[in-house]
């Protein structure tokens, strides 16, 4: 090998390491292989190329030296480290710097070759084993250092998703921990404001029976009923919240008849239908009303839907009721008003606790229609709301399972 034809193979491509880069630079931004140079600039591109050029030069004039080797390794790690920064896939790292070994070659070895007549023989193989060997370093520590990177980013990133994941724990067992207190204190406090109003609707009742009361006092004291009575009505809504939040909710199941149910809750709001002069239609047509159910429950179900139709519907208004079965297993109570409707918006969380329909009177806690869902679910049934939207009306629809023949 001649030592003096390789050493001034180096200073040959330090004298073209412009016209290398930018062939390297050209040949990147073409390769369907990698897309990240798309988002990078030029200096940002070939930021490790100049100094790579200078350190195989070094390596050409001093083929022995660890130094010039150890100065290649340096630089190509510094160019994994930045590739992963840059958002690099690991592939092209891989093709960008194999490029780097043909553009070598094509404007450096080749062309130096067709210069330089007796750069041949064992002289060129020496001198492109040399570059081979820089090159192959080059890919392997570059990829080495990007993978460390990546590893590393995996680690910090796991670390923080730990992190992450424990103060979602502590946040959910925070929570978890203020709704129990939250249902205990509902349910405390629901029991203690519940039992001093039942002295006083006895009291009111036992006054209204006399018949010495005036007609002046009678009508006050009716009034205070009422407003007891709702106030009663209130505290058992949040009772029975705390009751099914805290899975405590008890049924005492009983065959039954649903139409007789329905009866009677109709019967319960039938003084306000009076009062405003609602046109209430029945048709209970079901050829089976024979259900297993807790019939307090389903008279309170049927109750809160029959009052929130009363609610919505204008003075004058129609409210229509119909049974019906569908096939032997299932009796559904439909009930249609003529009232404000339902807003798209609003249908799918009418369900949810709290909720109140737009144009609500401002009475209640807007939890009846979410208790009577738990109820009804309860009993393995379905309740459901469907609407057209403002001033169409609103069905509600309940749906429970009957009972078979053989049931006693």
């Amino acid at each position: 090998m001649d030592r003096k034809i390789v050493s001034e193979l180096g200073d040959y491509l330090l004298a073209h390491r412009e016209e290398i880069i930018g062939e390297w630079l050209r040949a990147v931004e073409r390769n369907p292989d990698i897309s990240s140079p798309e988002h990078l600039g030029y200096a940002e591109l070939v930021d490790h190329l100049p100094e790579l050029c200078q350190e195989l030069a070094e390596l050409l004039k001093s083929p022995q030296s660890d130094q010039n080797r150890s100065d290649i390794s340096r630089t190509a790690r510094i160019h994994g480290k930045y590739r992963w920064r840059q958002r690099y896939r690991l592939k092209e790292v891989i093709r960008e710097t194999s490029i780097v070994r043909r553009i070598l070659f094509h404007s450096c070895v080749d062309a130096y070759a067709r210069e330089v007549s007796k750069f041949n023989g064992e002289t060129r193989r020496a001198a492109e084993n040399i570059i081979h060997q820089a090159v192959d370093d080059v890919i392997a520590d570059s990829i080495d250092q990007f993978v460390e990177e990546q590893q590393k980013s995996t680690n910090e990133l796991n670390s923080e998703l730990a992190d992450a994941l424990a103060e979602v724990r502590q946040q959910k067992a925070a929570a978890d921990a203020a709704n129990k207190a939250k249902d205990r204190f509902l349910a405390m406090l629901s029991h203690e404001l519940r039992t001093p109003l039942n002295p006083i609707l006895l009291w009111a009742s036992a006054i209204l029976e006399e018949e010495q009361t005036a007609p002046s006092l009678k009508e006050d004291i009716q009034m205070v009923r009422r407003n007891v009575e709702l106030e009663a009505s209130l505290i058992d809504d949040l009772l029975d919240v705390a009751r099914i939040t805290g899975g405590k909710l008890q049924l005492h199941l009983q065959l039954s008849d649903a139409a007789a149910l329905f009866r009677d809750a109709l019967e319960m709001v039938k003084a306000e239908s009076v009062r405003k002069q609602l046109e209430i239609r029945v048709e209970l047509s079901a050829t089976n009303h024979r259900v297993i159910v807790d019939r307090a429950r389903i008279e309170q179900v049927f109750w809160n839907v029959l009052k929130n139709a009363q609610k919505f519907t204008p003075e004058g208004g129609t409210i229509s009721v119909r049974s019906f079965n569908e096939g032997k297993e299932k009796v559904s109570f439909e009930i249609t008003d003529s009232g404000k409707g339902i807003e798209p918006d609003l249908l799918p969380k009418i369900f949810e606790m709290f909720q109140q329909g737009a144009g609500a009177p401002l009475r209640g806690l807007g939890l009846g229609l979410a208790i009577s869902k738990a109820m009804i679910e309860s009993h393995g049934g379905k309740i459901y709301a469907s609407s057209k939207g403002s001033g169409t009306g609103a069905t509600f629809t309940i749906e429970l399972k009957t009972a078979q023949d053989e049931v006693p």
